[in-house]
């Protein structure tokens, strides 16, 4: 018997937690933010893969990366108006999650953003001057790692995740 969709959403929320937990500890440690952002990025695909398997079926879920820019402001909007009495979270702040979700996406190799877009956190790559960039060694300026909005959103994946994993 295949497996169904609440199991394959429960397994795509699990792995999100790793992810997380994985990020926390390289956080600790004082790894490379290349490193952290992976695990960010891979944790946010994860959730919303879990989100859409809920949402549609798993056999709806493509092989793809391109699933956070998309889903991560609607998991937003979902958990924040519940967790707050149903009030619904601000235009504002839907609006960064939407930005950063935009950004922890385009981490992905495979998410260029339309070719214009070679920096990614896992494989070096050469910028518009001709050199090649290493993920370790470039600071990712449009992610703020440690930013409030950054911190709430992934107290947010994490609550997602774990919503979905019971």
């Amino acid at each position: 018997m295949p497996a169904t969709d609440q199991e394959w959403a429960r397994a795509y929320a699990r792995q999100a937690l790793s992810d997380l937990d994985a990020r926390e500890k390289l956080a600790r440690a004082g790894a490379h933010k290349c490193h952290r952002l992976h695990f960010l990025q891979m944790a946010a695909e994860k959730v919303c893969k879990a989100y859409l398997t809920t949402s549609n079926g798993h056999g709806n879920v493509r092989k793809t990366h391109a699933y956070v820019e998309r889903n991560l402001p609607i998991i937003a909007r979902n958990f924040y108006s519940s967790a707050n009495d149903n009030n619904q979270v601000s235009a504002r702040e839907i609006s960064e999650i939407r930005a950063l979700a935009h950004q922890i996406q385009v981490l992905a190799p495979a998410c260029d953003d339309g070719g214009t877009r070679q920096d990614n956190s896992e494989y070096p790559w050469e910028d518009a001057q001709g050199n090649v960039r290493v993920p370790s060694e470039y600071n990712f300026p449009k992610i703020n790692d440690g930013s409030r909005t950054i911190v709430r959103l992934i107290r947010l994946i994490r609550a997602a995740s774990e919503s979905y994993a019971r």
